[in-house]
């Protein structure tokens, strides 16, 4: 669904290419954006929580069946969301959406405090998740407020408004954290990159409680005392260095990993995923040029899109093969490979696809080109419509089995690189 949901927003942005090169608080910018945040982004958290903390916490996952409320409400609530804002910032659809978005992401964050619970995180990773479900929770609360404060001018007049708090709870809060946080473990799972220090992850993520702090005073401290206001333009370089700190520590994380994996040449998945990050210097460069909406438009459709979408298929064929093969007797049949549920062509089409739509977007806004705007969307839609099908066939090769079914063959592990690694044991489950 969350494939899906990108496709749509890029089909969005082809027939209306404008909505890079005009007013960017604009309606259906704010729909785009809302679709891929929400419809893209958060769905991929949503369905891995129902599986990833338990592997990530080693325990059991409370109330295994909430997903199964929590999804379809939360998807309900985007829909409304943005076809409130694609139909002119329309009140009432807002309002209804971000109360079923809000409620969807409560009950997450219920679960996932109430499986930690049984097992606290010790390491930086498994906190780093609690905390950027948590941001993730109050974004969508923050967006609430917003939406409030344009309908009330009483109600702005009461908490502000501040856009700025929203998007820094949402890019940094959310999106950064859990993709160092989440990340960490993948990336050294799927790298075989075991052990090595984790105070990077630590430091990132009191970064980013110093941008969100930092960011909140600014957005409130003027309502409860106006001397508050001389230090603003300070409280903004904090906010500011939080940022800059986060995204360096987590480059620098990603280099560690990679220097010490065992694994010589990596998935294109996690290909994907480790590009990702070469976005995160490209949008420091333009915030310091003064191209405030690109550098942010990149480090969206860049960095945390194709993160997030590396992340989605190495994820979605991990946990599908879980799901169906960890119960299974050993004597149905051989479980394929993780490497043999996708379709190894299709990885290169979505990485140029959305790598392409990202930089061709950035370069729209900076420039006001029309042509260019349009050129972003078709790269866009051909990464997507190739995520979209890859997806697909992992689950579908998954559910109905591929062309292994010989039951006398043995049992193979889904992490195994090679036909020495087939007599390890495979994972268990989460």
């Amino acid at each position: 669904m969350a494939a899906a949901a990108l496709l749509a927003g890029a089909v969005y942005l082809l027939l209306a290419p404008a909505a890079l090169t005009g007013y960017l608080a604009s309606p259906r910018l704010l729909a785009l954006t809302h679709l891929f945040t929400l419809g893209f982004v958060s769905l991929v958290f949503l369905g891995t929580l129902q599986q990833l903390p338990a592997v990530m916490l080693v325990t059991d996952l409370a109330w295994p069946r909430l997903g199964v409320l929590s999804l379809p409400v939360a998807v309900i609530g985007i829909g409304l969301l943005v076809f409130g804002f694609a139909s002119g910032i329309d009140a009432a659809l807002l309002a209804s959406g971000g109360t079923l978005v809000t409620l969807a992401l409560g009950l997450a964050l219920a679960q996932l405090i109430a499986t930690a619970a049984k097992r606290p995180p010790r390491d930086p990773a498994g906190r780093g998740l609690v905390t950027a479900v948590a941001y993730l929770f109050l974004t969508v609360l923050a967006g609430l407020l917003l939406a409030s404060a344009r309908a009330s001018p009483a109600f702005a007049a009461a908490v502000g408004y501040s856009a700025s708090l929203h998007q820094t709870l949402g890019l940094m809060g959310a999106f950064l954290l859990g993709i160092a946080a989440a990340g960490h473990k993948l990336l050294s799972m799927f790298a075989l990159s075991k052990g090595g220090p984790s105070w990077r992850l630590k430091w990132l993520t009191w970064a980013v409680h110093v941008a969100v702090a930092t960011t909140l005073v600014r957005a409130f401290g003027p309502l409860l005392a106006a001397e508050v206001r001389q230090y603003d333009a300070l409280l903004g370089q904090l906010a500011t260095a939080g940022l800059v700190a986060a995204a360096g520590l987590q480059l620098w994380e990603v280099k560690s990993i990679l220097e010490r994996r065992l694994r010589k040449r990596l998935e294109a998945p996690i290909v994907r995923y480790v590009l990702a990050h070469a976005f995160l210097p490209l949008a420091g460069l333009l915030l310091l040029l003064g191209y405030r909406s690109a550098a942010t438009l990149l480090f969206m459709l860049g960095f945390v899109g194709l993160a997030v979408s590396g992340m989605l298929v190495k994820i979605l064929s991990f946990l599908t093969w879980t799901s169906v093969y960890a119960r299974r007797s050993n004597k149905v049949a051989a479980p394929p490979l993780l490497r043999e549920l996708m379709i190894a062509r299709l990885e290169p089409v979505t990485t140029a696809g959305l790598a392409a739509g990202a930089l061709l977007a950035g370069l729209a806004v900076i420039s006001a080109s029309q042509p260019l705007a349009v050129l972003a969307a078709i790269g866009l839609v051909v990464g997507a419509t190739s995520q979209l099908a890859q997806v697909i066939v992992i689950v579908y090769r998954t559910l109905f089995g591929t062309s292994h079914s010989a039951a006398a063959a043995p049992p193979r592990p889904p992490l195994a690189s090679g036909p020495a690694a087939d007599t390890t044991p495979g994972p268990r489950h989460g």
